[in-house]
């Protein structure tokens, strides 16, 4: 909201940023494909529980493997890629970016140490911490420095930040730690070859969801109408913020519940969650759809009122998002990592042809209609899967909706009736 409506004079400065955000982003969720659901699960392993050590070495040394990756990247295709988005003045950003990359290794090893050992409150504070070094760092140069917050500064911002947080989890994750490296070839590989589909999943599933801003920046060669999408991703973002946080706390859950009851208990956990977070996205969709101008300038200012109509064409549909996260979460937990690539990959296949029709037949809009195309699509898709793994019943997801909201009103009732 700030740099929205303070720091940017414009919207194109917006959609830079937005996209260097986005890009660190997919590194950081590609990273974890790699690192959180292997660690977790070889960890819970009756056959691995006194080889931590071994577990905890082979995650960092991948850790270590994906960054120099990303940093190769960087360094040799950073520059093509930029002018593909044709943003040139990204270059320099993600320079500055190879510098986060290195710091995330840290930060990525103890997070999800502190996850696979349900620390969550430390995980919490951590990017508490992460987020308000940031803003206020921002603050103080948005009212002592002005003329020195530029994109460059904030890139410096978000380093520092980093590595504020990064010694944070470590601090708390410190009774974790392995006692020494211990190299394992036949563990490591096991791990590579568990985590190879989630980290091709992680891929797909990041590409997807922003496909709408990178390809709109290759089609249509505008900041302006990339910050207008981005602005949607961060209210999208928002929403998707409970199917985010029952995805990594079922999890650990999941993989447990496989292990003692099977897919029952799975199959529970998945059409309760998701029922219980529909019933939450419902009523906030439809608010934010009857008040799209009211949201923007709350959120970004006038400057954003063009994305109006792609914030009402997706928001209708944020409902089905839960779905994907549910399902990631789930495939990998019951053992198929596999089915949850090609369908990752499929859907993402299809989500980036339906923006490019969407954009070719509608013009900048297109790419909300056809990332709207796409969810749908996937959503069936995966309906469809999860009915022949672990038997998902459409109609018990409908009754959790019914029975949360039956729920809250009780409550509602009681907190009445006892003023």
């Amino acid at each position: 909201m700030l740099l929205a409506k303070e720091v940017f004079p414009t919207a194109n400065e917006m959609g830079v940023w937005g996209v260097f955000l986005t890009i660190l982003s997919q590194v950081e969720t590609v990273k974890q494909g790699l690192l959180r659901n292997p660690m977790i699960k070889f960890m819970s392993e009756p056959e691995y529980s006194g080889d931590k050590n071994k577990v905890q070495s082979a995650a960092l040394i991948t850790n270590i493997g994906v960054s120099m990756l990303a940093i190769l990247f960087i360094v040799v295709l950073g520059r093509p890629f930029c002018n593909w988005l044709n943003f040139p003045q990204l270059y320099p950003m993600i320079l500055w970016g190879i510098l986060l990359v290195i710091l995330l290794i840290p930060f990525n090893h103890c997070e999800v140490l502190l996850q696979a050992h349900f620390q969550f409150k430390s995980i919490f504070f951590g990017y508490f911490l992460r987020q308000g070094v940031f803003l206020g760092g921002m603050l103080l140069l948005l009212v002592f420095f002005r003329n020195r917050l530029d994109l460059i500064m904030l890139v410096k911002l978000q380093i520092v930040a980093l590595s504020c947080s990064s010694i944070l989890l470590a601090f708390a994750a410190r009774k974790f730690f392995f006692k020494g490296l211990v190299i394992d070839g036949q563990l490591l590989r096991k791990m590579l070859h568990f985590g190879k589909y989630i980290f091709g999943t992680n891929v797909f599933a990041s590409l997807s969801r922003s496909a709408d801003q990178f390809i709109t920046a290759n089609q249509i060669q505008s900041e302006a109408i990339v910050a207008y999408y981005n602005v949607v991703s961060r209210i999208y973002n928002l929403m998707d913020v409970p199917s985010m946080a029952v995805a990594d706390v079922l999890f650990p859950k999941n993989v447990e519940a496989m292990s003692i009851s099977g897919t029952d208990k799975v199959r529970y956990y998945f059409e309760r969650m998701v029922g219980s977070i529909i019933s939450i996205l419902g009523p906030v969709s439809i608010l934010i759809f009857l008040l799209p101008r009211l949201i923007i300038k709350i959120i970004a200012g006038n400057k954003y009122l063009l994305a109006v109509p792609i914030l009402q064409t997706v928001i209708l549909f944020s409902f089905l998002r839960p779905f994907a996260y549910q399902f990631g979460a789930t495939m990998d937990a019951i053992g198929k990592p596999k089915i949850n690539f090609w369908i990752n990959l499929l859907n993402m296949s299809l989500n980036i042809l339906f923006i490019f029709l969407g954009l070719y037949f509608f013009n900048w809009r297109g790419a909300a209609y056809g990332s709207v195309t796409g969810l749908v699509v996937g959503t069936v898709i995966m309906y469809f899967v999860l009915v022949k793994t672990i038997g998902v019943r459409w109609d018990e997801i409908i009754a959790y909706i019914f029975e949360t909201y039956e729920n809250v009103f009780k409550l509602i009732k009681k907190t009445l009736k006892g003023q």
